[in-house]
């Protein structure tokens, strides 16, 4: 279980980093921010 949370974290700081990237370059990516605050309740509820 413990490296179940350590995956999410890791994938939680990854998009963390990638949408202050985009934000940066002034670009978004709607089909990534739709899917990623869809799955983020279910990865966050473990």
């Amino acid at each position: 279980m413990e490296e179940i949370k350590d995956k999410n974290k890791e994938f939680y700081n990854n998009c963390t980093q990638y949408f202050e990237f985009l934000r940066k370059k002034g670009f978004t990516d709607y089909d990534f921010e739709d899917e990623y605050y869809f799955t983020m309740p279910a990865i966050s509820n473990h």
